[in-house]
């Protein structure tokens, strides 16, 4: 990030001018601490959750807080990690211990009690790089609950092995969602879980994500759908009211691979499109332009963009096409845009999504995730602090 555009942002967010000049060569870091800092003042409670306006006027869902909780343990941020954590485990934890997804500060109270993969995934790889980094055992020791517990829980068998389902509600009609694949953590998980054949759910599910995109470049894979015992892509329950297009969710998809591909070196993911090369050609022409919801076909079903899904996208195309990569911190992720992305409060999604986009596209969240072999569960002494249980 260039001084003048720092400085900038520190108007905007309100910091003080006088305040000290980062150290040359940490733009990029600055930038994503500056605006973990507004994200903080703007949607985290001080008692922990984290605020979603967009919902009802206000709602709190446990893939919020694993956003916090992941922000938090890259940027090293313990203070708010222990207090997003500490009230997602006393307000959120259910018996089997994964999350309810779904909470109104309104009442007080938990508006549905059933799970969210994606979000119980994204908690457990925070708490493994929280516990390591931090050293915090039993961080560890609730992180490796939730992983067994996704695998009991949400899992559904799939020739060569098993996959999750997009939450304790999707087992019996195997209802999966491709964004809610987190392959990156699974080396993770298959330390805390060595029984839970983690390495194969990552060889399923890149074999789901090809099956999605099997149509040519014009192809993207649906927020939605079922797999069969096979692993065969079926179309939702006519019942179903989610979505079956490409759109908020499926947006995540290439981030995730991208992640997988940066952490690890895994072929599959360094070679896996997820729809990126439909997305690349949308953005041919003067102005980049990809808007946020598509049929599976590639049909445009809405003319509204969204910062998220190119924050997404942008760091696989920093690796793969470095021209595409700037014209879109150019013209959909520069000065402008984050600038007014920071003044609002009502944009949750877009501050997460658009964070994690720049944060990996320039390399701070893969410098910044310990090596799988450091995540262990050690043997808690007696009288020591554990979360098992809760």
């Amino acid at each position: 990030m260039s001084a003048a555009r720092l400085a900038a942002l520190l108007v905007v967010l309100g910091v003080p001018a006088c305040l000290p000049r980062p150290p040359a060569g940490t733009g990029g870091a600055s930038f994503l601490q500056i605006s973990w800092d507004n994200y903080k003042e703007r949607y985290i409670h001080a008692s922990g959750y984290v605020l979603d306006r967009t919902r009802g006027g206000g709602e709190v869902t446990s893939e919020g807080q694993s956003y916090a909780l992941l922000r938090a343990a890259w940027l090293d941020d313990r203070t708010t990690f222990a207090r997003v954590f500490a009230w997602t485990e006393r307000t959120l934890a259910r018996a089997d211990g994964l999350y309810s997804w779904r909470w109104s500060p309104r009442n007080g109270s938990v508006l549905d009690a059933n799970t969210a993969t994606d979000a119980d995934q994204d908690v457990a790889l925070a708490l493994i790089v929280a516990g390591t980094r931090f050293g915090e055992p039993a961080y560890l020791d609730r992180a490796a609950r939730i992983i067994r517990a996704t695998r009991t829980e949400t899992g559904i068998p799939v020739a060569g092995g098993w996959f999750p389902s997009a939450g304790n509600w999707a087992v019996d009609e195997r209802i999966v969602n491709l964004s809610y694949f987190a392959p990156y953590a699974y080396p993770y998980f298959a330390r805390l879980d060595p029984d839970g054949r983690w390495l194969e759910v990552v060889e399923i599910g890149y074999g789901l994500l090809e099956r999605t995109t099997a149509g040519g470049s014009a192809r993207l894979p649906p927020d939605f759908m079922t797999v069969g015992p096979a692993g065969e892509i079926r179309e939702l329950p006519e019942s179903s009211t989610l979505s079956r297009r490409f759109s908020f969710d499926a947006a995540r998809i290439p981030w995730r691979v991208e992640l997988d591909c940066r952490l690890h070196q895994r072929r599959q993911a360094c070679e896996a499109t997820g729809g990126i090369p439909f997305l690349v050609d949308a953005m041919q022409g003067s102005r980049p332009h990809i808007v946020n919801a598509y049929d599976t076909d590639g049909a445009p079903r809405s003319q509204q963009e969204s910062p998220s899904f190119y924050a997404a996208l942008l760091p696989a195309l920093a690796r793969q096409q470095p021209a595409s990569a700037a014209m879109v911190r150019r013209q959909q992720l520069g000065d402008t845009a984050l600038m007014r992305l920071a003044r609002r409060s009502d944009r949750y999604y877009d501050a997460n999504w658009v964070w994690f986009g720049l944060a990996l596209a320039e390399g701070w969240i893969p410098s910044h995730t310990p090596a799988p072999d450091r995540a262990e569960v050690p043997s808690l002494e007696p009288g020591a602090r554990s979360l098992r249980g809760r």
